[in-house]
């Protein structure tokens, strides 16, 4: 799942080198023993293995702490003693707006931690340049619990210079993109399930026609960069062309091997025809622009769809409309019998940990461990009996108000579970974007774009994001008319040498395919 969007614009600061972290025992570095990296208790005979010293990890993540966080992080360190790892945790939470230079300004000012949340939209890359992060392709190879739950894939897609710099946090293995609707209002009208964007389009114009309090369709202004990709009839599937490629307003040809901007892209032409007409005709708001409450207007029933992707966070926004017992919503994915999008099989969140700390390897004796399920769900859904209770395997009550932020450090494909109160077709959505087999591999899987060679016309050309291009997106221009702006515009402040080093960065991933 991608968090970009939650942090907004991320600080692009190089974080320096931390030291050691004070009071923690005094051990030399990589005090923990490899041969033994898993850490479990050991099951053989004799007598049982000496009590390790305890090393104390500091821990920094974004955003709030958890309500009733201490109680499970107690329980989580109580555990880790019990289970002798030789570790208990320390964990620190920073506000979203300031987490990065937070950071940033800790490490500089020589404060010591073992581990922290990093991003290539944080300060990833610029970490690596300087070398301050601990490359762990070997520790990860030794801990069998981690290197288990979490898909090849993601292992060897979200690699760096081809070492693994970070550990990939995420559950979903690619992008895939629909619509959530009112199905007590499709059965009104007596229109059949949704299985085409043809189908889909009678829904909203019956809406448009037949409905005064109710309106077609609502999505946040600056989410509408996805309509193009979910109103094609191209959508979810892997034809001719990578529609994302992890860089706002570009995507990769396939056939041609070039990177294009997504407003030429052939693939989906038809769908920024669409949404000028969607506009135009009153099926999409004419407020899309400054639109930012469309959660609320789709919960409120002012709206008849809203806009949905199967990540595990969307659809969930919406399960308290089913509280009543009602069953008045279904989920639209288009060509969804047929949907086997292309994937990078990238994640968007590493937990990474600095060269210069002292305990690396009991920081990822303490991942690994994390890995393990039960370890893992005390965690990430708190104490069981208290914060939740298990319903199956792949389900859980909440009992609590406790909600660990499993994106900084926990999420694990193979391990993850489901609230219980999730609707139907989100889950069966949810667990189809899990599995790597239903993804198929992208040519420039492993591509992630470095600005830096071209970071002053990166600068020129980012607004175009905002003043042109979603504008186009959203359909408050014209189709027609804003693929030429967009060209123009991008001619004249320099875009083409982006475009060619994102070119020159692709062909040099797939140059050893």
């Amino acid at each position: 799942m991608r968090l970009k969007k939650w942090f907004g614009t991320a600080t692009t600061a190089v974080l320096v080198s931390s030291l050691v972290l004070a009071g923690c025992g005094g051990n030399a570095k990589n005090e923990g023993n490899t041969a033994n990296s898993t850490n479990s208790p050991s099951s053989s005979e004799g007598a049982a293995p000496a009590a390790k010293e305890v090393v104390t990890l500091k821990a920094y993540f974004p955003g709030d702490k958890p309500a009733g966080f201490d109680a499970v992080l107690q329980a989580v360190n109580d555990k880790l003693k019990k289970d002798n790892i030789g570790a208990a945790l320390n964990i620190n939470f920073m506000p979203w707006t300031d987490y990065g230079n937070a950071v940033s300004v800790k490490m500089s000012a020589g404060e010591e931690f073992d581990m922290y949340l990093d991003a290539p939209w944080i300060s990833m890359n610029q970490m690596i340049e300087s070398k301050s992060l601990t490359e762990l392709d070997a520790a990860v190879a030794a801990r069998p619990e981690l290197k288990a739950s979490i898909p090849e894939e993601m292992w060897e897609y979200n690699k760096f210079g081809g070492k693994i710099m970070g550990i990939p946090l995420g559950t979903t293995q690619g992008q895939l993109y629909g619509v959530l609707i009112r199905k007590d209002l499709r059965e009104k009208y007596g229109l059949p399930e949704l299985k085409t964007l043809d189908d889909l389009e009678k829904f909203l114009y019956a809406v448009k026609e037949n409905e005064k309090d109710i309106k077609p369709f609502v999505i946040n202004g600056i989410k509408a960069d996805k309509l193009p990709f979910f109103l094609s009839n191209s959508a979810n599937l892997a034809q001719d062309e990578v529609l994302e490629i992890g860089v706002n307003m570009f995507s990769y040809s396939i056939k041609d091997k070039k990177v294009i901007g997504q407003w030429a892209s052939p693939t989906i032409a038809d769908a920024y025809e669409r949404v000028t007409k969607y506009y135009k005709d009153g099926i999409i708001s004419k407020n899309i622009a400054q639109e930012q409450n469309a959660e609320t207007l789709f919960k409120q029933g002012k709206y008849a769809a809203t806009y949905y992707a199967a990540d595990g966070v969307e659809g969930l926004k919406y399960s308290e409309m089913l509280k009543d017992g009602s069953d008045k919503l279904e989920i639209f994915i288009p060509n969804g019998e047929q949907a086997k999008p292309y994937t990078a099989y990238q994640q968007w969140n590493f937990l990474c940990i600095p060269t210069t700390s002292k305990h690396s390897d009991v920081t990822m004796d303490v991942v690994n461990w994390l890995s393990i399920k039960e370890n893992h769900d005390l965690m990430e859904y708190g104490i069981q009996g208290k914060d939740w209770e298990p319903v199956g395997d792949s389900s859980y009550k909440a009992l609590s108000g406790y909600t660990f932020p499993g994106y900084v450090l926990t999420w694990r494909p193979t391990l993850n579970r489901t609230p219980d109160t999730m609707m139907q077709d989100d889950k069966k959505w949810f667990d189809f974007s899990t599995k790597t087999s239903n993804f198929t591999l992208s040519p420039i899987a492993g591509f992630n774009f470095n600005a830096e060679k071209v970071k002053t016309e990166y600068a020129k050309i980012t607004p175009l994001h905002d003043s042109i291009f979603l504008p186009l997106s959203q359909g408050l221009i014209p189709a027609e008319e804003g693929k030429k702006t967009m060209e123009d515009k991008m001619a004249s402040l320099g875009g083409q040498k982006v475009i060619d080093e994102i070119q020159a960065q692709i062909d040099a991933v797939t140059s050893g395919k």
